[in-house]
């Protein structure tokens, strides 16, 4: 698949998760939904890597293949790697209890910021002024879509938006950490080690927090909302980072998020039929500088691909 499809992809269900995990809210601790959604996703992935490594001929042994992921740094590696992930979705869930969808949607775009200073002080990669001012520039933008679409008056910040703001610290760290050690293992096997130390991370803390006995097991809605972040948001998501880090690099991943506000105000509209969040002059600046960021941070980005295996 193109890359630019697979960014196109990745970015829409980005989107699409800050939305459903708002909905998750009324069913389940936000702790418990990052949970399960790991579990689910975990036992996914393990059917599928077994079919993939025993049903199917391979020069090595199941079990021998599967060691070979636990062995040397790897494990460590993966296991910040996923901590990273588990504190931005745990602080992401949290905050949606005192934020909207969109605020959060638009505090993410300040990711590729956090994302590129991380890189350039621990990966030493070069900051051209041309690519900084892109990057600025598409926060920028995403701020105006963010004004443009929450209605008249003043930006009024919450309790939440603070707490994901902490939040996508980690996950800049884990973007730019998966491009630093995500070398050694192939894509799906990077997703599932993810996975399982994600399940790992979380066990303790929703035995403790989760709220477990207030799940709302028996309605439809949990577990609709529920497979859609397994399946869409998580397992195709880590999947699509997994392989668009090693193609086209951090950086357009994390330019790529620039898109998402734009995207869950798409969904509000269509959702609302209040045409007139996209019909007026603040969104359409908002686009405007969103399209040339990414434009200028296209040209500025080095592609060095990664080697898989």
């Amino acid at each position: 698949m193109n890359p630019l499809i697979m960014l196109f992809v990745w970015a829409l269900l980005m989107a699409s998760s800050f939305v459903v995990s708002g909905n998750m809210v009324m069913y389940a601790s936000p702790i418990a939904t990052a949970f399960f959604r790991f579990v689910f996703a975990l036992v996914l992935m393990a059917g599928i890597l077994f079919f993939k490594k025993y049903l199917v001929k391979t020069e090595h042994h199941f079990l021998l293949q599967m060691k070979a992921l636990f062995k040397g740094p790897t494990m460590w590696h993966y296991a910040m790697i996923s901590g990273s992930l588990v504190g931005f979705f745990i602080g992401m869930f949290i905050a949606l209890q005192s934020t909207t969808p969109l605020h959060t949607s638009v505090l993410y775009t300040l990711v590729p910021l956090m994302g590129v200073l991380i890189a350039k002080f621990w990966l030493d990669e070069a900051m051209s002024p041309v690519k900084v001012f892109g990057f600025v520039l598409g926060s920028f933008g995403a701020i105006l879509v963010l004004l443009a679409t929450q209605g008249s008056g003043p930006f009024v910040w919450h309790k939440g938006d603070y707490i994901f703001l902490a939040a996508s610290v980690l996950l800049a760290f884990h973007v730019v950490s998966v491009q630093k050690w995500g070398k050694s293992v192939e894509a799906f096997e990077g997703a599932f080690l993810i996975m399982l130390f994600g399940s790992i991370w979380l066990l303790p803390i929703v035995l403790w927090w989760g709220d477990l006995a207030n799940v709302a097991w028996g309605q439809l809605g949990f577990w609709l909302n529920a497979l859609y972040l397994t399946i869409f948001t998580t397992l195709f998501t880590f999947m699509l980072q997994q392989i668009l880090v090693r193609r086209v690099g951090a950086n357009r991943i994390l330019a790529a998020s620039y898109t998402i506000p734009v995207w869950v105000a798409v969904y509000l509209v269509l959702t609302t039929w209040n045409w007139s969040l996209l019909l007026n002059m603040g969104f359409a600046l908002g686009l405007v500088c969103l399209l040339v960021a990414l434009y200028l941070i296209d040209q500025q980005t080095k592609i060095k691909p990664l080697v898989e295996g």
